[in-house]
């Protein structure tokens, strides 16, 4: 397997693009569309949230016959909190989609993010689809990559490639999300193509695995999205045909488990505010999910945050976390490393050079590494500083 450009296009038998529809202010892309050339295998995952935007009622109600020909996703507002009007919408426009692609409606995925509360301007985005159909291309991938972000400094694009079964597979995607990212099945906006051959069911099985271990492990603040939404299209143009329990079906994991990894780790770096990226590694704990419960309170921590915004060396806000998690142990059995340093063994802090910890919490990338001491379970999360600018963000999102 090699990492190769081409995001959410590298795979044959897709085209995207992504332009302004006047969603947002200044002519900002906002508009963005990826299409398959045949009809392609489909599969998602979305938000737990119990408030769920538009575009995924809609979404979740399509993906479910196991096929798509394209995903509409536009930024600058969620179509969330708008009601049977909003769902509307999400129909109307898709529909104008699938007039100008000739492909049944139903064909059609949608997804939005921005600001709750507000509806589309429908009529700009009705206008703008013509041209924006007119315009893909496999090589307009980053531009359907800028057309999705909200508060996102950066596009965030990954794809590979591999042989299977003799022939050249490929699979790529893009992503959004800055802020509002935690654990919940999906974390952000996210779509993945691949011309492999696939069936539906092993399709949508191995995309929530691969959420679960990458997506489903980062956390910028805690706080669940109402329009989270993964989606994976397949064209089989490659010829590679995926068959579960077979050794196609083990590198085909591996492929989308690193675009998904590399993805969820470039949303974490481009979070809102985010200077600095801590990787939380709890180990011994009675159960797998409980370590997975332990490190998501470590990451989720507003005092380990701001420890790390401000390379405090306080590691026993760490403690503290642990303490507060559900993960059952013995706290005179605690060790807590960041990087190679161990700063607390059997429950008692060790001597260590406050100057040499902050140096450690001061590097763009911080290790974090818990043992509990109480059992064979291993949990991880992706996490991040919390800064003064995340709260400027954040206080004037709506104005």
């Amino acid at each position: 397997m090699r990492w190769i450009v081409g995001g959410v296009t590298a795979a044959r038998g897709f085209a995207a693009c992504g332009i302004s529809a006047g969603i947002k202010r200044g002519r900002k892309p906002d508009l963005a569309l990826v299409v398959s050339t045949a009809p392609a295998t489909a599969a998602a995952v979305f938000t737990r949230n119990r408030v769920q935007a538009a575009p995924v009622l809609l979404s979740s109600s399509r993906v479910r016959r196991g096929s798509a020909r394209a995903v509409l996703i536009n930024s600058g507002c969620a179509n969330c909190l708008t009601g049977r009007a909003g769902l509307e919408d999400a129909r109307r426009i898709t529909g104008r989609v699938a007039q100008q692609l000739g492909i049944p409606a139903d064909e059609v995925l949608v997804a939005s993010t921005g600001l709750i509360g507000r509806r589309l301007p429908v009529p700009r985005v009705l206008g703008a689809i013509p041209r924006l159909v007119a315009h893909v291309s496999r090589a307009n991938h980053a531009a359907a990559a800028q057309a999705i972000l909200t508060t996102d400094l950066r596009i965030k694009e990954a794809a590979v490639q591999a042989p299977i079964g003799g022939r050249l597979c490929r699979l790529g995607g893009m992503a959004k999300g800055a802020g509002m990212l935690a654990p919940s099945l999906a974390t952000m906006l996210c779509v993945i193509t691949t011309d492999a051959q696939i069936a539906p069911g092993l399709l949508r099985a191995l995309l929530r695995e691969a959420v679960g271990g990458t997506f489903n492990r980062v956390s910028i603040d805690g706080d669940m999205s109402t329009n989270d939404t993964v989606f994976a299209l397949a064209s089989g143009r490659s010829g590679a045909v995926i068959r579960r329990g077979r050794p196609s079906e083990r590198i085909f994991r591996g492929m989308l488990y690193a675009v998904a990894e590399r993805l969820s780790r470039l949303l974490v770096k481009d979070g809102e505010g985010v200077a600095r990226v801590m990787d939380i590694e709890v180990v011994g704990a009675r159960t797998d999910q409980e370590a997975q419960a332990c490190a998501r309170q470590i990451g989720n921590s507003p005092l380990v945050k701001t420890m790390l915004a401000g390379g405090d060396p306080n590691v026993g806000r760490i403690a503290a976390a642990v303490g507060a998690s559900p993960a059952r142990c013995n706290p005179e059995a605690l060790d807590i490393r960041i990087g190679p340093v161990r700063l607390v063994s059997r429950g008692a802090i060790l001597p260590a050079s406050p100057s040499a910890v902050r140096r450690l919490l001061s590097r763009p990338e911080v290790a974090i590494r818990v043992d509990l001491h109480a059992g064979r379970g291993r949990g991880r999360v992706i996490g991040c500083d919390l800064t003064e600018e995340y709260v400027r963000i954040n206080a004037g999102y709506a104005t």
